[in-house]
Parts: C-alpha cells; structure tokens; sequence
C-alpha cells in the first residue's frame, strides 16, 4: 500500500458512510409515507447497523492516519496532509491559508505522502 493509498483510506469511508446515511434516509423517508415500516423494518436495521460500523471504522483509520502524520518531521507538512486527508480541504484553500503557492503544497503533498510510507 503506498502512502497515498494509506492517507486516502478516511476518505473513501467517509463517501461510504455518506451512502449508507442517504439510502437509509430515503429507505425511512418511504417506510413513513408508504405506512410501510413494518415490512421493510429488516432493511432499516441493517441500513443502521452497517452505519454504526461504518462510522467505528473511520474512526479507527482516522486515528491511525493522525498517529502517522504526527511522525513526520516538517510542520508545515503535517499541517498540509492533516488539512488535505483528514479535514478534506482543497490544494487551493491550504495554499491560500498557509501562504505558499500551489506548487509547494503539491510538493509538500508529494513529500508526505513518501515519507508515510516508511511508518505503514
């Protein structure tokens, strides 16, 4: 697994976390306008009980992707992969709130993401 794939593991929970929550919205969105509940209630506490692990894993890998950031020497690279993987800001707000341009956060970026690597 390299780095990358390593730092972008909270996101990808996050999006299945996101897709879970809408089917389980619109799965009780129905069962209440349809008087339904009953005969899909099976659907609804799977939908739960697959949010709540969903949710308990993020929170592990969260965990485990701040430990390792948290290794790394430079600050300001810390403080760029923390902003990117973890809060899920965009290059160009990182750049502009970090006062560096796009091309050093992209090579900051790319440090990181090698230098994680080493402590997976």
């Amino acid at each position: 697994m390299t780095g990358k794939e390593f730092l972008e593991q909270y996101g990808m929970i996050s999006r299945q976390i996101r897709s879970v929550k809408l089917q389980l919205d619109g799965t009780l969105e129905m069962a209440e306008r349809n008087t339904m509940q009953e005969y899909i209630q099976n659907d609804i506490d799977n939908l739960k009980g697959k949010l709540e692990t969903l949710i308990w894993d993020s929170k592990l890998i969260k965990c485990r992707i701040i430990r390792k950031i948290g290794l790394l020497d430079n600050d300001n690279r810390r403080e760029i992969l923390m902003r990117k993987y973890i809060k899920f800001e965009s290059t160009a707000r990182i750049s502009r709130e970090m006062f560096m341009t796009r091309q050093s956060v992209y090579y900051h970026l790319d440090i990181g993401e090698k230098e994680i690597e080493r402590f997976i």
